[in-house]
């Protein structure tokens, strides 16, 4: 016996047993389109995941069962702080949100993106894993079916003028977007003040901010390294986002569709953490113009890298300032939940002190 051929004869056949049960899979689909809110159209990872996602890989597992219409939400007239309410409500099925921008309508929502408290992709990662659970009962909470976690490159301060410490802030207006950063912000002597990401630029132009917060991957391809001069890398923030359905619309799903979705979006947020992880980095390069820089505009900040005494303080004032104010907010089961969770990850514990 021709152990050899029979071995492959018995790959062959199991790969063809496996392409005909993905290939009967996909034919027990009903046919179904999704009109879909997405995230900013000029990210990368819109471009190269996130768009290609609904209207190429979905199409193509379903064997064109499946298909989608995706608008970016900045070409959607929507703000953002909006779609858990409109996906609640049902005039959104599905759409991506940002935890920063809707946390006004869940204190629970903000457990990822506390200012100062996770200072490394790594650790946001390890920490999203831990806190899925209670997003998951959050969204549940407002109608919602919670579909994946997907993350911003680590944070940055982009400023006009020399800033290369946390006491440099003092004095200065910075752009905040959460509520949690404000108070960080104020805790050390800033200005905090609420611009929209989009009108950053004139903001930083016309000097109604100094220095602005986001991630350094985003900041530059959004332009902002070509108006500022110093990039200050302190987490002052992490950044967070998620894709979710209306769990009416969710439920009215054929069950051979949902296991897909869930399938689909697995991968997804897989493909997203795998390449936001090398952003964060190219970010740097490119608003330095140091290093790789493959798909973002090299610039010439300089960069200023936090000593061990601003980490100390950024972690002081989230266990002393930040997080007490939020478990007001948040309440004792909420506390206890993310003390649970993300507490043990970042070494910290929610209404009051370790």
């Amino acid at each position: 016996m021709n152990y050899k051929r029979t071995a492959a004869a018995v790959a062959l056949g199991t790969a063809s047993m496996l392409f005909g049960a993905m290939q009967g899979f996909a034919q027990d689909l009903p046919e179904t389109k999704f009109h879909v809110i997405g995230s900013a159209s000029n990210s990368t990872t819109f471009k190269q995941i996130e768009q290609p996602f609904w209207t190429k890989v979905i199409p193509q597992d379903s064997n064109g069962k499946v298909t989608a219409e995706i608008t970016a939400h900045t070409e959607s007239g929507l703000k953002g702080p909006e779609i858990v309410r409109l996906l609640s409500s049902g005039a959104l099925d599905v759409a991506f949100g940002e935890f920063g921008a809707v946390a006004g309508d869940e204190p629970r929502f903000e457990g990822l993106v506390l200012s100062g408290v996770i200072a490394d992709f790594d650790t946001l990662h390890k920490a999203a894993e831990a806190y899925k659970p209670v997003l998951d009962g959050a969204f549940a909470a407002h109608g919602l079916k919670l579909m994946a976690l997907l993350p911003f490159p680590e944070f940055a301060f982009f400023c006009r003028g020399e800033v290369k410490s946390l006491d440099d802030i003092a004095g200065k207006k910075v752009r905040v977007y959460t509520k949690s950063m404000s108070e960080a912000v104020s805790a050390v002597g800033g200005v905090p003040t609420n611009v929209p990401f989009g009108e950053v630029i004139p903001a930083l132009q016309t000097g109604v901010v100094d220095c602005a917060i986001t991630s350094t991957y985003a900041g530059n391809t959004a332009g902002w390294a070509e108006v500022t001069d110093s990039l200050f890398t302190l987490p002052m923030g992490s950044g967070i986002s998620f894709y979710a359905f209306n769990r009416a619309t969710w439920d009215k799903l054929d069950p051979a569709l949902q296991a897909f979705l869930d399938k689909e979006f697995a991968k997804f947020e897989a493909d997203v953490w795998a390449a936001t992880a090398k952003q964060g980095q190219e970010g740097i390069n490119c608003n330095t113009g140091q290093g790789e820089c493959t798909t973002g505009k090299p610039t010439d900040m300089v960069l200023h890298k936090p000593s061990d005494a601003d980490y100390q303080k950024v972690r002081k004032l989230a266990q002393e300032v930040v997080l007490p104010s939020w478990a007001q907010r948040c309440g004792a089961e909420c506390v206890a939940e993310w003390n649970k969770t993300v507490g043990p990850i970042v070494g910290l514990t929610a209404g009051g002190k370790p």
